[in-house]
Order: C-alpha cells, then sequence, then structure tokens
C-alpha cells in the first residue's frame, strides 16, 4: 500500500483531496491502514436515500466546508469512486475534474477510489496532477459487476442503491445482485439486468442452459422461489419432487396434465437428457424447447424418421414404451398425423390401441401386407398365418380355403377363383362330411370343465387361438365340427342350454359383426377394421382361460360356438332375384321355407331356406360387417377348443440330425419325445404329416415331398399341441446338404 505517499499529503501543504486509486485486493488493506493514520471516514452512502442516488453536490459542499465543520479535518471518503463508476464515464470524469481543484483549506481529503483505472490517464493531463495528489495501488484492478434484478423476479440481492453502496463500501467484491430502479446504462462496470425470473435463476443456477421458451414467467418464478429455499441447487428441487432417479418411469403419469409438477419433470428430463437411457426421448428432448409442444412431440416426432433409417428400429420401440398409458384420443390425433406420408404411416403404428389397430388393418387392406407386420401388429400376423387343420374331413380343402377367405377379408377384395369354389361347394356340401357340434360334445369328458360359448366364432381364428395358447404355455385340442341349418342361434343353442356344468355365454363377437352395438357399419365405412375388435375378444377370451385353468376354477375350458360368420358374402352384394312369400332373415342369408323354388344353392333344413352361396334374398336388412345364417363353410364350420394346463416338459428332438433323401420317396425322419405322446404330426411348407409310432418315445415320419437336399425348418405336435420346432437336413447320396439334384443322376 502507498501509506507513505498518503502520509507525505497529510504533512503537506497541498490545499486539494488526494486521489488514492486502489485494487479490489487492496481495498479492506487500505482502510485498515488509513484507520491507523487516525483519518475519519466519510461514506458516499451517507448522502442517498434508499433507492435513489446520492447527492452529489451534497458531498462537495461537505468537502468544501470540512476545513471550518470537520472534526478532525482528515477524513478519507469511501464509495465515490464505485458510485461514480456506475454513472459512466462522463460523470465520472466531470466530478473528479472538480474534486482535482476543489481547495478544501487546511483540511485534508483523501478519496479512497476504486473502479476508476480508467479515469487516471485524464486527470494526468494536467501537470500540477503529479504523485503529490495522488498515487495508483496494483494498477487499481477491479473486477467489480452488477446484476440488477427487478423486485418481482424475487431473486434474493440487496435492496436499493444505498444499500449496495453501502456494501461496496465495506469491501465487497465480485458480483453484486441489488434490486434498484436506478439507471445505470452508462457504467463502466459489467452490469446484468435481470428483468424475470427466467434470468434470475440462469443467474443464480450455476450451468442452467435451458432456452426461456421451456416455461412461461409464471412457471419459472414459481422454480426460482423453490432455488432460493434450496441454496440455488436445481437437483435439491428435483429430489424433493421425487424427480431424482427413474426418470423414465411412469412417463405418462408424470406428463400427464399442465400443472407444475408436470412442467417441473419436462424441465428435469431436458436437464439429464445426457444420462436418459431412452434415444427417442433423448431425440425428442433435444428437438422440444416448449413444453405445450412436447407430449405432441413424443408421440409424433417417429413420423419424422424413415423406416430405412439406422435408429428407426430402436426408437420404434422406445417411443412405444413412452406412449403405452396415453389415452385413446391422444393417440387418434396421432393416427390422423401419421398419414402425412401415406407410404410411411404403416411402419410408425403400434398395436398398443384400437385406432391405430384398426389403421393398420385399413392400411393393408388398400395398401397390401408388410414384412414387419409381426413386430407391428403380431396377433393379427398370427391371425393371418396359414392354419393347418388337422381334422380327419377336408383338412386340405380347409386348410386352403381359410387361408384364401382370412387373405380376401382383409385386402377387402374378393378373387375370382374363390368365388368358383364357392360356388362348387354350395353344390357339394363338403362339410357334411363333418361330424356336428353335439356329436363331438357328446364324445368328450364333460367333468371339471367350464364351457364358455363365443357367439359367432369361426374356425378364421384358430391360427391366432393356437399362437396365443402357445403363448399362454396351455395344452389345446381342436375338433372340426358343422353347426345346424340355418346358421342362426335359436336352431344352434341345445348344446348350452343343456349344459349342467359351469358356463357362461359372451355375445361381443356377435355384436361386432352384426349388431349396432358392436360399433360398425358397412355403409359407414368399408373397410374391415372391425377385425381389430374381433381379435381383441379373441385375445381376451384366452387371457380369461389361461386365468381360469391358473386358479384351478376347472380342469377343462371348453369353448364352443353356435356358428360362424361370413364377411366374403357381404363383400359380393348378391341379391337373389327370386320372388319369396318370405322375409329374408339374417341378411338374407336364409328364409322361411316356401314352395316351389328353383335355387340350386339352396339347402332346405329345419324349416328354412339356406344360401350355401354369398347371395342373399331380398327384403331383409343389409349386413352390419358380417353375416351368418347361410351355408358357406366360413358360417356352418365351427370349432371345440378344449385347453388344459400343459405338462411343460415334454420335448422332442430328431434322432438323426442330417437325413439322405431318395429322389424316388422322399425321406424319412425319427422323432424321440421325452415322455409319452399321442396323436403325433409334423407339419411342413404348410402340409401336415403324420407319425407312426415305433416305441414308447420313438415316431417316425415319412415325407414323400422331399426329395431334395437342403434344410427345412418343422413343427412337430401331439393333437393340436406345439411340442417343438425342428430343422432337418436333408443330404443326397453323395453327402451334400445342399445338392439339390444329386439323386437324379
Amino acid at each position: 500500500m502507498q501509506i507513505d505517499s498518503v502520509k507525505k499529503y497529510l504533512t503537506s501543504s497541498v490545499k486539494t483531496p488526494y486521489f488514492l486509486f486502489v485494487s479490489d485486493g487492496q481495498y479492506t488493506v487500505a482502510i485498515d491502514e488509513l484507520s491507523v493514520l487516525g483519518l475519519d471516514f466519510v461514506q458516499m452512502s451517507g448522502f442517498c436515500e434508499d433507492d435513489k442516488l446520492p447527492d452529489i453536490d451534497g458531498l462537495l459542499t461537505y468537502i468544501e466546508a470540512a476545513d471550518v465543520n470537520a472534526n478532525g479535518k482528515k477524513f478519507v471518503v469511501t464509495g465515490l469512486g464505485e458510485y461514480l463508476a456506475l454513472r459512466g464515464n462522463d460523470e465520472a470524469s466531470r466530478t473528479l475534474s472538480r474534486l482535482k481543484d476543489l481547495n478544501v483549506g487546511g483540511a485534508k481529503v483523501v478519496l479512497l477510489l476504486r473502479g476508476l483505472a480508467s479515469q487516471i490517464a485524464g486527470l494526468q493531463t494536467d501537470p500540477r496532477f503529479d504523485n503529490r495528489r495522488f498515487s495508483v495501488v496494483d494498477k487499481a484492478e477491479c473486477d467489480l459487476s452488477f446484476t440488477l434484478a427487478a423486485p418481482s423476479v424475487g431473486l434474493s440481492a440487496l435492496s436499493g442503491f444505498k444499500a449496495m453502496l453501502a456494501e461496496l463500501e465495506n469491501g465487497r467484491c465480485g458480483s453484486v445482485i441489488v434490486n434498484t430502479a436506478v439507471n445505470l446504462d452508462k457504467a463502466i462496470f459489467t452490469v446484468h439486468q435481470i428483468n424475470n425470473a427466467y434470468e434470475g435463476i440462469r443467474y443464480s443456477t450455476r450451468c442452467f442452459a435451458l432456452v426461456r421458451s421451456c416455461g412461461n414467467d409464471a412457471r419459472w418464478a414459481e422454480l426460482l422461489t423453490e432455488l432460493n429455499q434450496s441454496n440455488g441447487s436445481l437437483d435439491e428441487v428435483f429430489e424433493k419432487h421425487g424427480l431424482n432417479n427413474s426418470l423414465e418411469s411412469d412417463f405418462y403419469a408424470r406428463i400427464a396434465g399442465s400443472d407444475y409438477r408436470n412442467w417441473l419433470y419436462f424441465i428435469c428430463l431436458k436437464s439429464k437428457a445426457d444420462i436418459l437411457q431412452n434415444g427417442y426421448l433423448r431425440f425428442v428432448l433435444d428437438k422440444t424447447s416448449r413444453f405445450e409442444d412436447f407430449v405432441g412431440s413424443v408421440l409424433n416426432a417417429i413420423i419424422e424418421i424413415q423406416h430405412t433409417d439406422k435408429r428407426f428400429a430402436i426408437f420404434y420401440q422406445e417411443r412405444k414404451a413412452l406412449v403405452e398409458k396415453f389415452p385413446e384420443s391422444d393417440i387418434a390425433d396421432f393416427v390422423v398425423n401419421s398419414r402425412q406420408v401415406l407410404a410411411e404411416s404403416i411402419y410408425k403404428l403400434t398395436d398398443s390401441t384400437r385406432a391405430e389397430r384398426e389403421e393398420i388393418i385399413a392400411w393393408l387392406s388398400k395398401n397390401g401386407l408388410v414384412p414387419q407386420l409381426e413386430s407391428i401388429y403380431p396377433v393379427l400376423a398370427a391371425y393371418l398365418k396359414k392354419y393347418v387343420f388337422k381334422c380327419p374331413e377336408l383338412a386340405d380343402l380347409l386348410t386352403e380355403y381359410f387361408e384364401s377367405y382370412k387373405r380376401q377379408k382383409l385386402s377387402n377384395e374378393l378373387e375370382a377363383d374363390y368365388l368358383k369354389k364357392v360356388d362348387e361347394l354350395a353344390l357339394s356340401r363338403k362339410f357334411n362330411r363333418l361330424p356336428t357340434r353335439n356329436e363331438i360334445m357328446d364324445g368328450g369328458d364333460k367333468s371339471d370343465t367350464f364351457l364358455y360359448w363365443l357367439d359367432a366364432l369361426g374356425v378364421e381364428y384358430l391360427g391366432l387361438i393356437e399362437a396365443l395358447v402357445q403363448k399362454r404355455g396351455l395344452s389345446v385340442r381342436v375338433n372340426i365340427a358343422r353347426a345346424e341349418l340355418p346358421t342362426i342361434t335359436s336352431i344352434n343353442r341345445d348344446f348350452f342350454d343343456a349344459w349342467q356344468g359351469r358356463k357362461e355365454k359372451n355375445d361381443e363377437l356377435d355384436d361386432t359383426k352384426h349388431s349396432d352395438a358392436g360399433g360398425y357399419n358397412f355403409t359407414d365405412n368399408e373397410l374391415p377394421i372391425h377385425l381389430a375388435k374381433e381379435l381383441d375378444i379373441i385375445a381376451a377370451m384366452i387371457d380369461k382361460a389361461a386365468t381360469e385353468l391358473a386358479l384351478r376354477h376347472c380342469k377343462r375350458f371348453l369353448i364352443v360356438s353356435d356358428h360362424g360368420a361370413s364377411r366374403l358374402a357381404v363383400l359380393r352384394r348378391k341379391e337373389e332375384k327370386y320372388d319369396t312369400d318370405t322375409t329374408g332373415e339374417h341378411s338374407g342369408r336364409c328364409c322361411r321355407l316356401f314352395q316351389p323354388y328353383d335355387l340350386p344353392f339352396a339347402a332346405e333344413e329345419n324349416g328354412h331356406l339356406v344360401l350355401a352361396d354369398y347371395g342373399r334374398f331380398k327384403g331383409s336388412r343389409a349386413a352390419n360387417v358380417e353375416v351368418h345364417g347361410g351355408a358357406s363353410l366360413e358360417e356352418v364350420v365351427v370349432p371345440v377348443i378344449e385347453l388344459s394346463l400343459k405338462d411343460g416338459s415334454v420335448t422332442t428332438k430328431l434322432v438323426d440330425e442330417v437325413v439322405t433323401v431318395d429322389f424316388r420317396s422322399g425321406t424319412e425322419i425319427k422323432l424321440f419325445f421325452n415322455s409319452t405322446v399321442q396323436d403325433v404330426s409334423v407339419v411342413l411348407n404348410g402340409k401336415p404329416y403324420s407319425a407312426s409310432q415305433i416305441d414308447e418315445n420313438h415316431y417316425s415320419v415319412k415325407l414323400p415331398d422331399t426329395k431334395r437336399a437342403g434344410e427345412y425348418p418343422a413343427d412337430v405336435y401331439a393333437g393340436d399341441n406345439l411340442i417343438g420346432k425342428i430343422l432337418i437336413k436333408v443330404q443326397g447320396k453323395s453327402g451334400k446338404v445342399n445338392d439339390a439334384f444329386d439323386d437324379l443322376f
């Protein structure tokens, strides 16, 4: 410190104030040393009121009168340098110039000046202003900065200009926050203006980088209040609201709504995006700056990603997990938005909501199948998968027929070859070879059995049922039967009425197909979107069966139907021109018997004429989406499905890993089972092959159609239960598995 220079001034004949320019680091040292010299202290803050500028003229008058009025006539003025620096270069220069030439008579006045290093050179242009009148300590370096916060912001700060100046006079350094209305636009110091809570948070919270648009002023103000109560720690605020871990769980429950807690969750996610596991969520957060847009972005951002993008597969699954609990109304809005690029929309949909499932079906109906259907809508893929009938009668016919039927039901278009087949079957009525439903049920074990009647359950759903049953780990036995004609409930309900044990009837499927209660109407929408609800009903039925069996409420869960239904008869729009004396029933698929008639496609049963082709009698109300009452295969063929708990310990494997092919007779494989099984068959390329039992654990299967070397995946069944999957490796006589023509030469 230049204390010696001050001592010289105090004993000199200089009649002007002494300018002592000090640095931040030497300010308090100067105060202490000047106190030791016995100087009094005059504070600039003493010349101002709460939030007003000090009276500089009052200070000058005080200094001028010091020779007369001051007790010791030797004093130090503090706060002046900071005040002038806050007022700007021009005012500082004018005031210092006045003070430089101010005659203080016999008094001694030391001006302790901080923040005015830029003024020194200008003062030195006066040759009289020499080292007798001033000194500089540490180059008078100063790093003071000021943040002016409006009182409404709620930031912890000094109140008013006077309080701030008093703090500076006491040696305050660094950053100073003050609530003041004083204009400091021309200040030499760095001055930040905080006009709102967001700016207050940016100032008080380290590394806070979120943009203001992430919230409104009210939300930022609430957060700032909490930060002031939490030592400025965002993490402490987040923890207080349970946002310290598992940030990606309960996503919808946390984000749904517009309360402060919902918004704070968004802010927390934005702040901690780099530690989130969900890549899709990070992607959405990066492109979303407004809380109001967040839910919409989570739903719709996937639309921007092409399904061929390398990120898409994982983004699709991550998004699906996030939106799992979103309400149907939100998803419905996404469904509409997804149509922006129709070629891409199918890949963005999931099977999580009815709206999406119906949209998937509508898209596929108009545009055809896509390879990714298994991952988009696995239940629909299972429904469409070829089901191989294993019944003694009509197995091949039914397998081919219903594979075609399901394909056309989804495509919503009829195929000419299929219609010819329908007309042929309408004349031959091969379904009569099947046993009746009652014959099948009479031969079964009814003890400890729950009878579940799903009205209108046809055999078209057997592929789906098989897949769902396998997933639940249940044992299944399927018998294929025929309903009585006409295929209406009143003629086909005796099996249920006569049942003595536990039983239940479910009308949902029947209502969906041809009741206003089902919510679908062919006139309003010709696309087969009702299929989505049908599949839901089937899945719910299997869930119920699995639950009943798991709780040991029954030993067997027997699923039976009165009749099936036809979608394709509705699409055919064929009306019989025959004038009848009776009104058509069940959308015209049958009517009361009348004579005479000339209808080769009609069967006469139970006092009715029943159409076996896709025609309908005039006079009846058009179908909603599907019909029954007629004698097409999909109406008359019904399943009797017995479910029970499965012995999961049964396994199978090939005895020989590689077998040799004979181009004349095909090949033969041997299977080993670790437990006794019955009715073994192998399904290869969609065709069943029966097995012959060799001993208690071994079966032989002839494959006459497999005449070329190669690898053939196949399914092994015991009855209708899938026991396992095998890969048959077939080689030629040369020992080459890939020699397709080995045996031809």
